[in-house]
């Protein structure tokens, strides 16, 4: 899988994990501070870290 795929899996997490975020805004009520830490932030953190490692592998896979 070349880099630009990966790298747009990635963007497609964090994007997937702003609307969440962005969904558990809309009501007024004490869960959806829940709903905001429990689901959006750790999928906007899983898009972080599939970012950073398909940079990491492809620099490595350049430097070989």
């Amino acid at each position: 899988m070349n880099i630009e795929n990966k790298l747009r899996r990635a963007a497609l997490i964090i994007a997937l994990g702003l609307f969440l975020q962005l969904l558990s805004l809309l009501p007024l009520h004490p869960l959806a501070f829940i709903a905001f830490v429990g689901v959006g932030v750790p999928i906007m953190a899983i898009g972080v870290i599939f970012f950073l490692l398909s940079l990491v592998t492809h620099s490595e896979a350049q430097g070989k």
